[in-house]
C-alpha cells in the first residue's frame, strides 16, 4: 500500500511556482483519514500557508481518493457551493501514487505525484492548468508526523 493512502499526519514544506507571480515557500499539514462508513475512501484535508509570514491566512483544500483496485485510485474534490469540481483517476504501488483530474467542462486540469523517499517522507510534484494555461505547479515534502506529536 502507498504510505499516503495509510491514515496519518503528514508536515509539508515547499514551493509553489505560480505563473507570473514570484515562487512561495509554503508549509503546512495534511490529514489523511479513512471513511467510518467506506475505509476504502481515503479523505484529504490539506492546510497550507506562506512560510515566511507566520500570520498568512491558511489555505484549505480536502479531497477524498477512493481505491477502486488493487493499483487504481479515484479522485474526488467536492465543495459545497459548486458540487463536484474535479474529477480523476490515479494509479499507485508501494513507492509511487500519480494523479489526474479534471474540471467536468475539462477547463481545468492538475497532475501530481507522490513519490516515497524513505521512511515516513514522500516528495510531491505537480501541476495545475487552467484553460490549458499554467496556473502552478508545487515540488514539496512531505514527513510522516508520529502519533501523539502533533
Amino acid at each position: 500500500m502507498h504510505p499516503f493512502l495509510v491514515p496519518g499526519a503528514w508536515l509539508l514544506e515547499g514551493n509553489y511556482f505560480p505563473t507570473g507571480k514570484t515562487p512561495q515557500r509554503v508549509s503546512g499539514v495534511t490529514q489523511t483519514r479513512a471513511s467510518e462508513a467506506f475505509p476504502e475512501t481515503i479523505e484529504v484535508q490539506g492546510e497550507i500557508r506562506d512560510a515566511d509570514d507566520p500570520t498568512s491566512k491558511p489555505v484549505l483544500s480536502t479531497f477524498h481518493l477512493d481505491v477502486v483496485g488493487r493499483q487504481q485510485v479515484r479522485f474526488r474534490m467536492d465543495s459545497i457551493p459548486l458540487g463536484t469540481v474535479l474529477l480523476g483517476r490515479g494509479f499507485y504501488d508501494d513507492a509511487a501514487m500519480a494523479l489526474q483530474y479534471a474540471s467536468p467542462d475539462r477547463r481545468i486540469l492538475g497532475f501530481e505525484s507522490y513519490t516515497s523517499c524513505g521512511e515516513g517522507v514522500l516528495r510531491t510534484t505537480g501541476v495545475l492548468l487552467a484553460d490549458g494555461a499554467l496556473v502552478t505547479s508545487w515540488l514539496a515534502k512531505l514527513e510522516r508526523i508520529a502519533a501523539g506529536t502533533r
